[in-house]
C-alpha cells in the first residue's frame, strides 16, 4: 500500500502522523517539511521515505483521521479508500482489477451498517495503516 506508515524510517514521524492530537495545520506543516527536506536532499537522514506519491497517500489517510475526529460531533463519518491497481487510463490499462470492482471500495463504507469513521478501506475491508 502506497500510504503505509512503514515507509517512514523515523518512529518519531510515524508517531506524529498517528497522533490523536494531530491537526490539519500540523499535517500541512509536516508535508511542507517533507518537501523542504527532499529539495535539500536531507529527507532520508531525517527519517522520511523516498516516495512523494506514498507520502501524499499517507497524508491523505492522516487527514481523513483528523477530519473524522473533527466531524464526529456533527454526526458525520469520514473515511477514505483505495480502489487498487485498476485497469484504467491512469495505469495504461496494466492494472488487473476492473474499475467496477475497485469502485466497490468506495461504495462499501457508504452502504454498510454501523460504518466506522476515520478508516482507510482497501480490498473491500478496513486496511491496516
Amino acid at each position: 500500500m502506497s500510504g503505509h506508515l512503514s515507509q517512514l524510517r523515523s518512529a518519531g514521524l510515524r508517531n506524529q502522523f498517528t497522533s490523536q492530537t494531530l491537526t490539519m495545520d500540523r499535517l500541512r506543516e509536516m508535508v511542507d517539511e517533507f518537501e523542504t527536506d527532499v529539495l535539500a536532499g536531507k529527507h532520508s537522514e531525517k527519517g522520511w521515505g523516498n516516495s512523494n506519491y506514498g507520502l501524499s497517500k499517507m497524508a491523505l489517510i492522516a487527514a481523513t483521521k483528523v477530519m473524522a475526529r473533527e466531524e464526529a460531533v456533527n454526526g458525520i463519518k469520514v473515511n477514505c479508500c483505495c480502489p487498487g491497481y485498476c485497469d484504467t487510463d491512469m495505469t495504461s490499462h496494466k492494472g488487473p482489477r476492473p474499475p467496477k470492482e475497485g469502485a466497490l471500495n468506495a461504495v462499501l463504507p457508504a452502504t454498510m451498517e454501523n460504518c466506522p469513521s476515520g478508516e482507510f478501506f482497501s480490498n473491500m475491508k478496513v486496511s491496516e495503516w
